[in-house]
C-alpha cells in the first residue's frame, strides 16, 4: 500500500482527481485542505508520496492568493530535510494539468465533459513509478551504506590500483601502513615496494598465480610509512589478466604474527608437534535424525572415510556399530545425544573406524538452535580416549584427566584406573544381561566406615590382602557379583577393599544435584562432603557413570 498525501485546492478538478485515488486500491490517501495544513501533517508522519497544486486556480477570473506555491512548498520540505517525491498538478490551460515531478511529467487532457477516470489512469502510473524509484534509490542507498561499513569494519585491507596508480583505499589499508587514506591515493603502485624489482616480482608472481577466476595471490613485504615492512598475503582481482598494470582489486591479509609462530615453531619441531596434536580432535555436525552434516579432516582421517563416504549418511553403521559387542542396540543413540545436548555431561562411546578396529571416544556435545530454542543440529567434538598400552580388550584411558580426579587424596592412580575400568565394565555388560547400579568410595576409608554401616555380610572382611586388592583381576568377577547388591564398595586409597554393601548414614540435606538423580547419587555426593573419598556410582537406569569429590559431580560419562 501506498501512502499518499494529496493537497487539495478544492476545486472540482481536483475533487475528481481525489475520488479516483481514492478508489485506486493500492493507494492510501490522506487529503490536506491547503499547504499549510498538508505542513502540519508531515510534521507528525511520513508518506510515500506528495501530490500537490503548483498554484491555486482563478475563479471567475480572479486568481486566489496563497500563502505559498506548489514548489515554495517543495523548497519547504527540502529545508526540512524531508526527501519525500513531491508531484505537483500544474493546469495549463481549460481541462488540462501537467503531473511533474524532480523527474518525470506527463500532460492529461481532460474532456470538458463526461468520465475523467480513463485519464486520470496516468497519475496513479506516475505515482507507482515515483515509489518504485524511490525504493530502488533507498535499498541502493542501504547497499552502499552496507558495503561501505563492511569495508571498513573488515581486518582485511583493500586497494584498488588503475593503470598502476592507487585510486582508492580502505580504511584498514592506510592503517596497516601507518599513514592516511590521502596519503596513498594518486600514487604509483611502485611506491608501497621496497624496490621496482620487488614490485615487479611481486606483480609477475600474481599473474602466474591467476586461477581462472580471475585471482592471483602471493605473499609478500609491504613498506610502511615509517620503513617498517608489513609482511602480507596479497589477492588480486585484475581487470586483464594479461597485464596487470591495468589494475585490480587488491586484497590484503597481515600475516605477520603468522609468520612470527612459524618461525618460532620451526625453532623447535618438537613444540610444533604437540601443538598441532594438542589441536586435533574429531569434530561433526550432524542434524536431528543422526544424519551427518560436517566432517573435520581429522575426522576422516582418523575414521578413513572421504567426505563423500560421510556426508548424508546417518552415524548409525557409519562411525558407530549398530550393536555393541554385549549385544546392547545402539539405535537410540542419537536421541540420547539430543538429550545431553549441553552441560557438563561427557558422551563415551565405542565407535568404529572404517577397518572395522572399535575405539573409545568421548564426545562433548552442543546443541544448535534455531530462533525458536529448537534443536535443528547437534555439534560433537571428540576425542579419541581408547587405552592402547594394554593388549587385548579395548579400553577407556584415564590418562589425561584422572590426576584431577586423585588430587588431594589418598588414592592411588592405578587404583582409581581399576576401579574406573570395572565400573565400565559394569555399565556396558550388567550382570547376566541385566542393568546393574552400584557404587564405589576410594579413599579416607576410616572416615568413610565411621560414616556408614553395614546391611549385610561382609564377604572382604577376614580375608587375606591378595583377595581384597583390586588390583587382582582374579576378584574382578566376585566384585561384579557383589554389585548387584545394595550398598557401596569402601576402598582405600591403596586399593584394599575394606567392606561392600555399605549404607552411607550422612545427611543429604546440603546436597543440590540435577533432576534425575536419585538417592544413590545424593550419598555419595553428601559423603564427598564431609570426607575427602572419591565417589564413583553407575547408574542401573541408563549406564551412567558420575564421579563426585567435594560433594560436586566432577565428571559424568554416559556409555
Amino acid at each position: 500500500m501506498i501512502s499518499v498525501l494529496f493537497v487539495d485546492d478544492n476545486s472540482d478538478l481536483f475533487g475528481h482527481i481525489r475520488s479516483f485515488l481514492e478508489k485506486a486500491g493500492d493507494i492510501r490517501l490522506d487529503n490536506a485542505r491547503s499547504i499549510k495544513q498538508a505542513m502540519e501533517k508531515t510534521k507528525g508522519r511520513t508518506y510515500d508520496v506528495i501530490v500537490c497544486y503548483e498554484q491555486i486556480p482563478e475563479v471567475n477570473g480572479i486568481e486566489f492568493v496563497s500563502d505559498m506555491t506548489g514548489l515554495e512548498f517543495l523548497k519547504y520540505l527540502k529545508s526540512q530535510g524531508n526527501s519525500t517525491p513531491v508531484i505537483l498538478l500544474c493546469r495549463r490551460g481549460n481541462n488540462k494539468i501537467a503531473v511533474q515531478e524532480v523527474s518525470i511529467g506527463t500532460d492529461v487532457r481532460l474532456p470538458k465533459n463526461g468520465d475523467v477516470r480513463p485519464h486520470l489512469q496516468e497519475i496513479v502510473t506516475l505515482i507507482k513509478q515515483t515509489m518504485l524509484r524511490r525504493k530502488a534509490e533507498r535499498e541502493i542507498k542501504v547497499q552502499n551504506d552496507q558495503l561501505t561499513a563492511i569495508l571498513s569494519a573488515t581486518p582485511l585491507g583493500i586497494f584498488q590500483v588503475h593503470n598502476r596508480l592507487i585510486a582508492w583505499v580502505n580504511h584498514q589499508f592506510a592503517k596497516m601502513l601507518g599513514c592516511e587514506e590521502s596519503y596513498l591515493i594518486g600514487k604509483d603502485m611502485q611506491s608501497i615496494f621496497k624496490t621496482a624489482e620487488d614490485c615487479g616480482h611481486v606483480c609477475h608472481e600474481l599473474q602466474v598465480s591467476w586461477n581462472g577466476r580471475g585471482f592471483g595471490n602471493t605473499e609478500c613485504k609491504l613498506v610502511k610509512q615509517d620503513g617498517s615492512y608489513l609482511v602480507c598475503h596479497l589477492q588480486v582481482q585484475m581487470v586483464d589478466p594479461r597485464d596487470i598494470s591495468k589494475g585490480g582489486t587488491f586484497i590484503v591479509t597481515d600475516i605477520s604474527e603468522k609468520r612470527k609462530i612459524a618461525d618460532a615453531l620451526k625453532e623447535s619441531e618438537a613444540k610444533y608437534r604437540e601443538v598441532i596434536q594438542n589441536t586435533q580432535s574429531i569434530i561433526i555436525r550432524m542434524d536431528t535424525l543422526g544424519n551427518i552434516t560436517f566432517f573435520n579432516h581429522f575426522a576422516l582421517s582418523f575414521f578413513d572415510f572421504t567426505s563423500d563416504e560421510v556426508i548424508g549418511k546417518n552415524v548409525i553403521g557409519t562411525i558407530v556399530p549398530t550393536k555393541t559387542r554385549s549385544g546392547h542396540d545402539l539405535s537410540m543413540m542419537v536421541n540420547d545425544l539430543g538429550f545431553n545436548a549441553e552441560g557438563y555431561a561427557v558422551n563415551v562411546n565405542e565407535n568404529i573406524r572404517r577397518n572395522g578396529d572399535r575405539v573409545w571416544i568421548a564426545w562433548i556435545n552442543k546443541a544448535i538452535r534455531d530462533e525458536k530454542g529448537h534443536i535443528i543440529e547437534i555439534l560433537c567434538i571428540g576425542n579419541d580416549i581408547t587405552d592402547r598400552k594394554r593388549t587385548g580388550e579395548v579400553r577407556i584411558s584415564t590418562d589425561t584427566w584422572k590426576d584431577i580426579v586423585v588430587a588431594d587424596t589418598d588414592v592411588k592412580e592405578e587404583v582409581f584406573d581399576v576401579v574406573f575400568h570395572i565400573c565400565t565394565e559394569i555399565s556396558i555388560e550388567g550382570r547376566e544381561g541385566k542393568p546393574v547400579g552400584t557404587t564405589f568410595l576410594l579413599g579416607d576409608a576410616d572416615n568413610v566406615m565411621a560414616k556408614s554401616r553395614q546391611i549385610s555380610i561382609n564377604a572382604f572382611e577376614g580375608q587375606k590382602p591378595e583377595s581384597r586388592i583390586v588390583t587382582n583381576q582374579d576378584i574382578k568377577e566376585n566384585i561384579k557379583e557383589f554389585a548387584q547388591l545394595d550398598g557401596a564398595f569402601v576402598i582405600d586409597g591403596d586399593g584394599y577393599i575394606r567392606a561392600q554393601s555399605r549404607y552411607i548414614t550422612v545427611d543429604t540435606s546440603n546436597v543440590s544435584l540435577p533432576k534425575g538423580m536419585g538417592t544413590r547419587h545424593n550419598s555419595v555426593a553428601a559423603i564427598t562432603q564431609v570426607t575427602n573419598t572419591v565417589g564413583i556410582v553407575v547408574s542401573q537406569s541408563g549406564g551412567g557413570i558420575t564421579i563426585f569429590k567435594n560433594g560436586l559431580i566432577l565428571k559424568k560419562i554416559t556409555l
